[in-house]
């Protein structure tokens, strides 16, 4: 469950950590310059005639519930490195994740990829030169609260899954089909914390069945220019059995179709950093407090999901949330107290002042 980055508690020691190796080299100097690039033959622009041909019958067929809140949260990442840490901060928006952390101002909210990185074990700077593999994609998450399923092609997983699917624990191969499964299940079946058919305001804690997909691909194999790459599914065409893309490097691909076979197979070459092959993500929300959501999923006539409405706004004294970039604990809910020992050696560090404390105090 962790990445040789990772500092947490049950990791590897911190002499195999990448933080204690020394950085990569900068990347190198452009030799040219571009604004964009040409989309290749074999991919369909979004907003070409056809791309948006494939999204309507796509809506129409229910296969396009989790492109409105991606779409709703769709950021260009703000290097180009960032687009694991991108993919992540627009999952976490998307997934309404409060972050209990002050961007700017008195707003709580992931406002950038900086504020992901604030106060994480992952060095910035290494994220930077040379991004994130698909482990450290899965420990970054968690730290947030999201529970992550991760596959890679060809290989084999049991029924169960973190999404909380109730699932056997029978060994299935994640091929071709498998992958369409999981995209079919995610396009479909966006967070959502209520189960019945109607809208309801509920005053207890669930946890949420719908999630999104997440894909880490070799651009080449696609006849991009690049390496590999990050980014969310939307939507799925289930008579071209084409995926959408919302590809986080806007500045250089605008959202794409492609087929869904090729992708799979974009995701089967090496990645030189793991010595593994790249693959996918089914990424779920933490259980919430439904307190203060209205889930609305409506019947067979009302066309699918609706989205979550939200009625209160969390409102805090901003004295008592820290602002990004102050203090030296993280506040970032619960599940990173447990699980982040950046934290935990703060917390021991205050404990024993405390009874440095108290021990002056018998004296």
């Amino acid at each position: 469950d962790h990445c040789k980055t990772c500092t947490c508690e049950n990791a590897l020691s911190s002499s195999s950590s990448s933080s204690s190796q020394p950085l990569p080299p900068p990347l190198p100097p452009p030799v040219y310059s571009f604004h964009k690039r040409v989309l290749p033959p074999n991919l369909t622009s979004f907003s070409s005639p056809k791309g948006q041909t494939l999204f309507l019958q796509s809506l129409q067929s229910l296969h396009a519930n989790s492109y409105f809140p991606l779409s709703e949260q769709f950021i260009n990442q703000s290097d180009p490195a960032y687009c694991g840490i991108t993919t992540l901060c627009m999952i976490c928006n998307a997934m309404c994740i409060d972050p209990n952390i002050r961007w700017k101002g008195g707003w709580r909210w992931f406002g950038d990829e900086d504020f992901m990185l604030d106060l994480c074990c992952l060095e910035k700077e290494r994220v930077k030169r040379v991004g994130v593999c698909m482990e450290e994609f899965v420990m970054l998450g968690r730290c947030h609260g999201v529970r992550i399923d991760m596959k890679r092609p060809d290989t084999f997983c049991n029924g169960s899954s973190s999404g909380g699917d109730n699932g056997t624990r029978e060994e299935r191969r994640n091929d071709l089909d498998q992958f369409r499964k999981d995209v079919i299940q995610m396009v479909q079946n966006p967070p959502s914390p209520m189960t019945n058919n109607h809208a309801i305001a509920a005053n207890t804690t669930t946890t949420p069945n719908g999630g999104y997909l997440v894909v880490s691909f070799e651009r080449a194999s696609l006849s991009q220019t690049g390496g590999g790459h990050f980014s969310p599914i939307a939507a799925y065409h289930p008579q071209t059995d084409s995926v959408l893309v919302l590809d986080v490097a806007r500045f250089k691909y605008s959202p794409y179709w492609v087929s869904l076979a090729d992708l799979y197979e974009s995701m089967k070459p090496t990645d030189e950093s793991t010595g593994l092959s790249r693959g996918w993500f089914l990424l779920y929300p933490p259980p919430i407090d439904t307190k203060g959501i209205v889930e609305k999923i409506v019947g067979s006539g009302g066309g699918g999901y609706e989205g979550p409405v939200n009625v209160t706004e969390g409102k805090r004294s901003a004295e008592c949330v820290p602002l990004v970039g102050t203090g030296d604990i993280c506040p970032m809910g619960e599940i990173k107290k447990k699980y982040c020992s950046v934290n935990l050696k703060q917390k021991q560090r205050l404990r024993r002042l405390e009874e440095d404390v108290e021990e002056e105090e018998e004296i």
